[in-house]
């Protein structure tokens, strides 16, 4: 059914969500599995100076911080087919250069995770699981941080009457 699972990751907890799932699917139908990690484009601060700054140093740490990432989440994962996929000089849009990947990966089937904003926040910080679903024509499984209940107190009167 899923030839082949695409599992983008940055390293967050919330990421990390996604690969137990990926790893049980890729088990129950055979798949190969891929990790991708997309390395941010440097941040160029542009002032009025003496100083050019080349990013050569930043980005050489992002890209050995995207590898160790890579490794850390392969090494969590017990399945025997694991790639793993760096992406260096993406595009700066995370979202296309995950779907671009998709394609050149011919994966069937993206599992990651996602914040689950709305409202104004999406609004503001839009959403990267969403920018990969509507721009790729496979299925995309959305691992949802588990919502944590509220802790119900009671009313300091009530506790004092011992209700």
């Amino acid at each position: 059914m899923f030839e082949h699972i695409l599992v983008p990751i940055d390293g967050s907890s919330l990421s990390a969500l996604a690969l137990p799932v990926a790893a049980d699917l890729a088990r129950r139908y055979g798949s190969s599995l891929t990790l991708l990690y997309v390395v941010p484009p440097p941040v160029v601060v542009y002032a009025e100076s003496a100083y050019v700054y080349d990013g050569a140093e930043e980005s050489a740490r992002a890209r050995a911080e995207g590898q160790r990432i890579l490794e850390d989440a392969r090494d969590s994962l017990d399945h025997p087919d694991v790639q793993l996929v760096r992406l260096d000089d993406a595009d700066p849009r995370t979202a296309q250069a995950i779907a671009d990947e998709v394609v050149r990966q011919g994966a069937s089937l993206v599992v990651m995770s996602s914040h689950g904003r709305t409202g104004l926040e999406h609004f503001f910080l839009g959403s990267v699981a969403e920018g990969v679903m509507r721009r790729v024509d496979v299925p995309v499984l959305l691992v949802r941080q588990p919502k944590t209940s509220p802790t119900r107190t009671k009313h300091p009167a009530a506790q004092e009457a011992g209700r």
